[in-house]
C-alpha cells in the first residue's frame, strides 16, 4: 500500500470510538497553485520576447509608414553583424563597461567587507551607510556624480584637484567611458560587499586562529585561507553583476547620452537609440534579441563554470 493511502489511527479516550484519518501525501491536490505565477511569467517575459523576435524579421520604419511591414528574414541580423560600422565598437564598449565595473566592484566590495567584518564600534550603522549607493536609483546616482562630483565647473573632484595645482578636468568629455564605469562600479560595490560579508561570516574562527598560530600575516591569511573559501560568494557576485551591469542604461542617458560620438554607447543604449531616435523598429528588435542572447550566454557560462568547479571539488 502506498504511503499516500495509508491510514493513521488517532488516539482516543477509552469511551470513544476509534476513528481512522486517511493520510494525504504532501502537495497532493495543490499542483495547480503554480499556474498563476507561470502565466504571469509567460505574459510578461516570453510573449514580449517572441514579439521582439517577430519584429526583428521585418523591416519596420515608423518614419516611412508607406513601406509597410515587409518580411525580410534575418536581414536585420546580417546588417548588424556585417553592415553596421557601429555594432562591433559598441559591443567592445559593452564588454569594457561590464568587465571594468565588475573588477572595480569586486576590489572595492572586498575591502569594505573585510573592514566591516572587524569588531569595530558602530559596525551595524556603517554597514547600513555602505549599502546606500546600491539602493539609490541609477539615474539619481548618475545625476549626483554628474553635477556634484564630476562637474567641470562646480564638481568636488575638480575643487580638490585645484589645491594640488592640477587644472580642472571635463571628466565626461575627456574620460567618458571610464567615468561611467566608475559610477556603475560605485553602485555595485555595496552588493559585492554584502555577498562577500556573508561569506566571511561563514568562515570558522578556528581556521583563522590556526593560520595566525602558523605565523601567517594578514595578507597571507586572506590570500591562502580566506580567498579560497570565498570562491562561491565571488562567483555569485560576478554572475549577478554581469547580468545587471550588462543592462546599464540610466547612467549613460543622464551623463553622456552615448557620446562623444559612440564612445559610451552600449548595446542596450544603442537599441534605445535605434528604436526611439531612428525609429527603425525592426533593426532595434534585432539588437534587443542579440542582447538577450548575449546575456543568456554570459549567465550560462558563469553557471557552467560554477557547476564544473563544484563537481570537481566533490570528486
Amino acid at each position: 500500500m502506498s504511503q499516500a493511502n495509508q491510514a493513521v489511527q488517532v488516539p482516543t479516550l477509552p469511551d470513544m470510538k476509534k476513528r481512522v484519518v486517511p493520510k494525504v501525501a504532501y502537495g497532493e491536490g495543490r499542483t495547480w497553485l503554480h499556474l498563476p505565477a507561470l502565466v504571469y511569467m509567460i505574459v510578461l517575459t516570453q510573449i514580449p520576447f517572441l514579439l521582439a523576435v517577430w519584429f526583428s524579421l521585418h523591416a519596420w520604419n515608423l518614419l516611412v509608414p508607406s513601406e509597410g511591414f515587409p518580411f525580410i528574414g534575418i536581414s536585420n541580423y546580417v546588417t548588424e553583424f556585417t553592415g553596421d560600422p557601429n555594432f562591433w565598437p559598441i559591443m567592445g564598449n559593452t564588454v569594457q563597461l561590464v568587465a571594468g565595473s565588475i573588477i572595480l566592484a569586486l576590489v572595492g566590495g572586498t575591502i569594505l567587507a573585510l573592514l566591516l567584518n572587524r569588531p569595530i564600534r558602530g559596525r551595524s550603522v556603517l554597514r547600513g551607510i555602505a549599502i546606500v549607493p546600491f539602493l539609490v536609483t541609477p539615474s539619481v546616482m548618475a545625476l549626483i556624480w554628474r553635477d556634484l562630483f564630476l562637474s567641470p565647473t562646480s564638481g568636488m573632484v575638480n575643487w580638490l584637484l585645484h589645491f594640488t595645482g592640477i587644472p580642472a578636468v571635463a571628466w565626461f568629455s575627456t574620460f567618458p567611458l571610464q567615468s561611467i564605469i566608475f559610477i556603475v562600479a560605485w553602485e555595485w560595490t555595496p552588493f559585492v560587499m554584502l555577498v562577500i560579508l556573508a561569506g566571511l561570516q561563514t568562515i570558522p574562527g578556528e581556521v583563522l586562529e590556526a593560520a595566525k598560530v602558523d605565523g601567517a600575516n594578514a595578507f597571507t591569511t586572506f590570500w591562502r585561507v580566506v580567498f579560497p573559501l570565498l570562491r562561491k560568494p565571488y562567483q555569485i557576485a560576478i554572475l549577478f553583476g554581469t547580468i545587471f551591469i550588462f543592462q546599464t542604461f540610466g547612467e549613460i542617458y543622464v551623463t553622456t547620452a552615448g557620446g562623444p560620438g559612440i564612445t559610451t554607447n552600449t548595446l542596450p543604449y544603442y537599441t534605445y537609440r535605434t528604436a526611439l531616435n531612428s525609429f527603425q523598429i525592426g533593426q532595434a528588435a534585432a539588437l534587443g534579441v542579440i542582447g538577450v542572447i548575449v546575456a543568456i550566454l554570459l549567465a550560462r557560462g558563469m553557471l557552467r563554470l560554477m557547476t564544473e568547479r563544484t563537481v570537481s571539488e566533490r570528486g
